[in-house]
Parts: C-alpha cells; structure tokens; sequence
C-alpha cells in the first residue's frame, strides 16, 4: 500500500514545553505523515526554563529571547497543532482517548480526542509546605513565564519601598541564580535554607566559597534554619518570616519559595498507570 493511503498515525503529546515540544518536533523528522497535537495547560510552549532568574534580574532584557518556539512556529515549521490553555484531565488507555478542557475560552470548553499513540511529559510543580502564610499574595514559585512576570512586577514594586528586601527560602540552583539577580536589581536578599550549607548536593567547602562570595555581595544567610510562619505585616510593611530558630526576617515585600518540585503524576495515577517517584518508563 503506498504512503498516501495509509491511515495517518494520531499522536497526542500533553505538556509542550522541554520534554513535549522536543518530544513531538522529534516524531515529526520521524513520520511527516502524522497528526500530531500538543495539549499544554499553561500559556507558553518550549521556553527557556534556566533564563527566567536572569529576565527577572534583566541580563535577558528582552522578554521574547525566553521562548525558544511559540505554538505559530511549531506549527508553521513542524506542521504541529499545538494547544495552549488546555488541560488534560483524563486518560482512557481502553478507548484511546484523553478528556481535554479547553480554557482559552469563556465558557470553558470539554471535549474528548482520541490517539494512537500518547506522550506524557506533564513536569512537576513547585514545592509549597502548609506552613501558615505561604499563601500570602507576596510569596511566589519560579516555574513558569507567568511566574516570572509577576515576580519582575513584584521586585520592581519592592524596589519603591524603604526596605527594598527579597526572601528567598531555599538555596538550591534556582534559589542561588534568583539570589544574584535580585542583588543585581538593588534588592536586599536574605536567604533561608534548611540544610547546613547552601547547594546541599556539593561538598562542604565549596559550598563554603560559594557561602563567601554570597556574604561578600551583601547577602544576608540563615543556615540550619526553617520558616516556620510567614506573618502578614502593617500596611505596607511587607511581611514578616519567622524561623524554626525563633529568629525574624522582617519588611520583606516579596518571598520566592525554591525549596524544590514534585513530579506532576496525578494525571498517570488516576489512569493506572504505574506510578513512583515519577511516571515509571520501560528502558
């Protein structure tokens, strides 16, 4: 049977940023013939995850460098439907189909789509302990484009006020990259991390150095210690962090939570999937 009377394989990808817009540019070189359709939850596609902290600090000025690809070049170049505002919230494996709910619309949209062939590539969401007062409007999770956005409106409004501070809870990669921007912004950073050092999977005396050079540029360190309460201050006033150790970080006006993800298996879960740390793959 030739090429053109084949029936055309329907490839359905959830999640269109690293893993699902790379996953489907790459069944593209492999099949020309196939349906392929991105469903992406979020409004963005394929952006540059590792350039959001430095947007935020301005080293990345202009905002457009961050998207790699954009729903109209994928599929102008890859002849790819892909999706945004759209969001999975079911998986039939018996039928072959996934329930989608489209949100770029208002009513609010459901629809099932069948596939041949699914791709799970849904990511993880940002880490946010039941710790009273992380909920606050001035605390906020680095994940995505609109995450970045708000906290570059956040520090430009902090910057107005007297104290001009920033806290950020975590000292991992993206806790230390959002510590030398918001320096680079004219912000005061306080750090808070739970463990003994910063960059916990690095010995100790590099993290040392790297302790060192923070001190050095006026970043201020709490080390060993947790936040147990983030307190709401006077009009303002920003908000007050209080830690494990009985110590306070007070007039804050913006909180960025870096304490780490968890992988996003609700979706694989609730089809039958197996399910561990994350979605459990053959070799």
């Amino acid at each position: 049977m030739s090429d053109c009377c084949e029936k055309k394989r329907k490839f359905v990808v959830v999640g269109g940023v690293a893993g699902g817009a790379t996953a489907a540019a790459r069944l593209r070189r492999l099949d020309e013939h196939a349906e392929i359709t991105i469903f992406e939850q979020g409004n963005y596609v394929s952006y540059a995850n590792c350039g959001l902290p430095y947007h935020i600090g301005g080293v990345i000025a202009e905002r457009n460098k961050l998207l790699v690809q954009t729903p109209q070049s994928l599929n102008a170049r890859y002849n790819i439907n892909v999706k945004v505002n759209h969001t999975v919230t079911a998986i039939d494996t018996a039928a072959k189909t996934v329930t989608v709910i489209d949100n770029s619309v208002e009513p609010t949209q459901t629809k099932v789509v069948s596939y041949d062939t699914l791709i799970l590539s849904p990511g993880a969401n940002p880490i946010r302990p039941r710790v009273p007062g992380f909920d606050l409007p001035c605390v906020y999770t680095l994940r995505n484009v609109t995450d970045t956005d708000a906290i570059k409106a956040a520090c430009a409004k902090a910057l107005e006020s007297p104290e001009k501070r920033a806290v950020i809870v975590g000292a991992g990669f993206i806790g230390l990259e959002m510590a030398e921007n918001l320096v680079r912004l004219g912000l005061k950073v306080t750090i808070v991390e739970k463990a003994p050092q910063v960059m916990s999977p690095v010995d100790y005396p590099i993290a040392c150095i790297v302790q060192r050079e923070l001190r050095s540029k006026g970043v201020e360190l709490f080390l060993g210690d947790g936040v147990k309460e983030i307190v709401k201050g006077e009009e303002g006033k920003g908000v007050s962090l209080v830690l494990e150790s009985g110590a306070n970080v007070t007039d804050a006006s913006v909180v960025i939570l870096s304490i780490g993800v968890v992988a996003n298996t609700a979706l694989a879960k609730a089809a039958g999937l197996r399910v561990e740390q994350g979605i459990v793959v053959d070799e």
